[in-house]
């Protein structure tokens, strides 16, 4: 088994979990690739796609929560399964904590279960010109501190008017993050649909919208006052002008999150929690 090893190293525990992680798959015969440049010294992601990472048979991310996200959706586009070793704080997406890197072993023996999440896609046109993106947490859109956004939204055959501090489009794995936050709701991980959460909206009856795989949810852009920006998976924001028109869709492309051991949503985000109330 060839294994893909991608540690952040900006974490603190991470070189240290890294030095575990090879030593136990060495002692279990894996072939590994060690990718330590798709994080920068600040920690930004930065994509790197080589063959050597294509002829893996699956990847294994050593961080928190973006690590993660970042690592599973390179793999995603390579239709890799991906393992997340928590070396963070959180650590929601997570497939096992470093005390458990004795499950390692399971792997070769192929004793684990595999989650398949839904993806985000999200289409941005600008006159003639389109871009792609993918988010498997979410994506925001949102303006200048302190500036309230206009946007048309068309959910289904109708069109609303909104106005708030921008707005969270989640998948289920990004529902108990920045949504989550924002007043939306928990949704399951291995559920398909998305959640369309307003931040802060100028209305006492603006709440969060769950739609599915069979619906898309599109925005148009009029003229606000002050700057706009897309976010997606707290990537580097891009700037979204008047007259351009945002699509979110489910997505073709899903991701592949192993985990090892015993495993329930619900235990994990009550632990979770509490961890960042103490």
């Amino acid at each position: 088994m060839k294994i893909a090893v991608v540690p952040n190293l900006t974490k603190e525990t991470a070189q240290a979990c890294t030095d575990e992680v090879l030593r136990i798959l060495s002692e279990c015969g894996c072939e590994t690739v060690l990718k330590t440049d798709l994080f920068t010294a600040h920690g930004v992601y930065q994509e790197r796609i080589e063959d050597s990472l294509r002829s893996c048979d699956l990847f294994i991310a050593i961080g928190g929560d973006g690590t993660i996200i970042h690592t599973a959706k390179l793999a995603a586009s390579m239709k890799k399964p991906i393992l997340g070793v928590n070396a963070g704080t959180l650590g929601f997406t997570a497939g096992v904590e470093r005390h458990e890197l004795s499950l390692l072993a399971n792997l070769v023996r192929g004793e684990y279960l595999e989650e398949r999440r839904l993806m985000l896609e999200v289409e941005l046109t600008s006159g003639d010109h389109v871009q792609r993106f993918y988010a498997l947490n979410d994506a925001v859109l949102s303006g200048e501190p302190s500036k309230i956004i206009d946007y048309q939204m068309v959910l289904g055959h109708r069109s609303y008017r909104y106005r708030a501090d921008g707005f969270i489009v989640a998948t289920p794995t990004g529902s108990t993050a920045y949504s989550l936050s924002a007043g939306g709701p928990v949704i399951e991980p291995n559920m398909d649909c998305l959640v369309y959460t307003p931040i802060c909206p100028h209305s006492l009856f603006n709440r969060s919208i769950i739609f599915g795989t069979k619906s898309q949810l599109l925005v148009d852009i009029p003229e606000n006052i002050g700057r706009l920006y897309l976010a997606v998976d707290g990537e580097t924001p891009l700037e979204v002008f008047t007259k351009d028109k945002l699509r979110f869709f489910p997505s073709d492309r899903f991701a592949r999150f192993i985990r090892l051991g015993g495993y329930d949503f619900y235990d994990v985000l009550n632990q979770k929690i509490i961890e960042t109330r103490q």
